[in-house]
């Protein structure tokens, strides 16, 4: 079965080492078939250069794929240190995905943005609570106060002189003339208007 490790960095005899071509460690390895003692196949993950290295074996990837330590936690790191003729390598290889990853990106990223999302959709249920009291308090209240000025008005009304209506049942208290008041002015003659409390009608509507 073909075998392939990614690594993140390596060291031979303590040296750096990794891509022939640009340097970087971030190289990957894959066994070629079908010896262990046939060199792997190495690809620089950087600038997609790939050779066959002959110190790194089929033997050796295989090798560096069982002992590796792999990860249980999301802060534990995929090391290997592996010995072989001549050559002795220690890396790190690149993690893979452990449940504990998928915890603390839950925990970090998913659950703060859900409480948001939550967050948000309270206090819009809130404000649209909040609007429709709000709402019905307002039309609580004008009712009443509309019945105080009117009769706050009637009263008013009330102590004026009533003039002779012309026949109207209810004439206006203002002291309007059927609806209408003269006013006095040098620039327009004597011109008209309207009452504002019978509206022109003569009569009171209480």
């Amino acid at each position: 079965m073909r075998v392939t490790i990614k690594v993140l960095w390596m060291t031979r005899n303590g040296a750096p080492t990794g891509c022939p071509e640009c340097s970087t460690g971030a190289v990957q390895f894959m066994t070629t078939q079908p010896f262990d003692g046939w060199p792997a196949r190495g690809w620089c993950t950087v600038c997609s250069h790939n050779w066959e290295d002959v110190l790194i074996t089929n033997a050796l990837v295989r090798q560096i794929a069982a002992e590796s330590t792999g990860r249980v936690k999301a802060t534990d790191s995929d090391t290997f240190a592996v010995a072989a003729p001549g050559q002795y390598l220690e890396g790190e290889l690149v993690p893979e995905i452990t449940v504990d990853d998928l915890r603390v990106v839950w925990k970090k990223a998913y659950k703060p943005l859900l409480k948001r999302v939550i967050r948000q959709k309270k206090n819009k249920a809130k404000n649209a609570a909040k609007r429709a009291v709000v709402g019905t308090a307002k039309k609580t209240v004008a009712a009443p106060t509309a019945a105080v000025l009117k009769a706050a008005w009637g009263a008013q009304a009330g102590g004026w002189e009533p003039t002779d209506g012309g026949g109207i049942e209810n004439p206006c208290p203002a002291g309007c003339d059927e609806g209408w008041f003269d006013l006095e002015s040098h620039i327009h003659g004597s011109p008209r208007v309207v009452c504002s409390l019978c509206s022109g009608s003569g009569e009171y509507e209480p």
